[in-house]
């Protein structure tokens, strides 16, 4: 090993960021979405990413959306991609297959209700028109996968409000009418699935919020009256599944109140249990999407709309939260002569982080503890070369990264 006569640590101690409550699960607010704040937008996952996109704003001036925008959960960051294939779009709905996505219906930017259909394909980054729905034109119903099946229903239209329901077959690219929805005509409802069977409840008919729930078994095309939603009444709601539970909450009643709760349904039990309450504002018509078993929530409205975006994700200890936002540059790399290392070491972490610096074949050249905020390396103590910087926490790698001495 070489010597530490040229290591240079100087101290600088500061405050921890602030971490959530040690609980399963932690509401974290990530990059705001791509776009303007919006409601009653789209929502869904393909894979790895998230997609955002369409929706409205209607106080003072009222403006219909079209564009999208893809989420990175690996640079947290937001990408516009190609805009809605049927246009101006707002409260739509959204499934996913495989690596495609599905979305239709709505109201347009001429204030009509559609019932056209789109699929997304991101690796051409292309929307292609599909089968339209076989019925009235509509929006605010809902939509599910189950086993390479979308499923689609309810709704409000120019004839009212709806309890039709409808499965699309992605092989045939056609659509097949199911048994009705077995609760009152609505629009707003939420849904989710276990993987095997849908769920649907709350949304609203005339002048009434409401809180029933119902089970749908695509196996034997049947609807079952499940457990009513816990809390209030309830419409213009969002919901997901992780965990193997699902969850509904934010939205609000028909007097104008808006919530933050969120409950949990256990699938087994038939029951709900309300748990922590959502890490943002109060808010109606917010949408959600799920990646890697993380659920999303973006934007929404209170009378202002949001763009506000949170990640439901498992709660972290201070260190972990500390080491996920860390970072270690090296400048300048490659060097000829000094390469520094930005270091930040809190109290808290003292004596658990070292740095071990290996040569390309593996072998370990230096070993030491960060306790400051800078490192400084030496051409002269390594030579030319390609060298690794490994930072360590309590023994365990958590970062790697590449420096050259030329």
């Amino acid at each position: 090993m070489i010597s530490l006569k040229h290591l240079i640590i100087f101290l600088a101690f500061f405050s921890l960021p602030e971490v959530a409550n040690a609980v399963s699960r932690s509401w974290y607010q990530k990059a705001h979405i791509g776009g303007d704040a919006r409601h009653r937008a789209t929502a869904f996952s393909i894979g790895n990413k998230g997609y955002y996109g369409g929706g409205h704003i209607n106080s003072g001036t009222a403006v219909t959306y079209q564009d999208y925008w893809e989420y990175d959960p690996a640079t947290n960051s937001w990408t516009q991609i190609a805009d809605f294939g049927g246009g101006l779009r707002y409260h739509s709905s959204a499934f996913t297959i495989g690596n495609t996505a599905y979305v239709g219906c709505g109201e347009n930017g001429s204030h009509s209700y559609t019932n056209d259909w789109w699929k997304y394909v991101p690796e051409v980054n292309t929307w292609f028109p599909i089968e339209d729905l076989p019925a009235i034109e509509r929006r605010g119903g809902t939509a599910f996968a189950i086993d390479g099946i979308g499923y689609y229903g309810t709704g409000q239209s120019d004839a009212g409000y709806r309890v039709d329901f409808f499965s699309y077959d992605p092989e045939t690219d056609s659509w097949t009418e199911l048994a009705e929805f077995p609760g009152t005509a609505r629009s707003a409802s939420v849904s989710f699935t276990d993987g095997s069977k849908g769920y649907v409840g709350t949304g609203h008919m005339i002048g009434l919020a409401l809180s029933d729930f119902y089970e749908y078994d695509p196996a034997t095309n049947t609807w079952t009256a499940k457990a009513s939603v816990g809390g209030s009444i309830r419409q213009d709601a969002m919901a997901f599944a992780i965990d193997g539970h699902g969850y509904i909450g934010t939205g609000n009643d028909n007097l104008g109140n808006d919530f933050r709760d969120i409950w949990e349904y256990d699938f087994a039990a038939d029951t709900w249990t309300q748990i922590g309450d959502f890490g943002g504002a109060k808010r109606r018509y917010a949408t959600t999407f799920v990646i890697d078993d993380i659920a999303y929530l973006a934007g929404g409205t209170d009378g202002t709309n949001f763009k506000d975006f949170w990640a439901y994700a498992p709660t972290v200890s201070v260190e972990e939260t500390y080491l996920q936002e860390m970072q270690m540059p090296l400048y300048p790399n490659p060097s000829t002569d000094i390469i520094t290392i930005s270091a930040q070491a809190p109290p808290l972490l003292q004596n658990q982080l070292s740095v071990v610096i290996t040569d390309i074949a593996g072998k370990t050249i230096l070993e030491t503890t960060v306790t400051g905020s800078k490192l400084q390396l030496y051409k002269s103590d390594f030579g030319k070369g390609i060298y690794f910087l490994n930072v360590l926490c309590n023994g365990e790698i958590f970062n790697t990264q590449k420096f050259v001495f030329n």
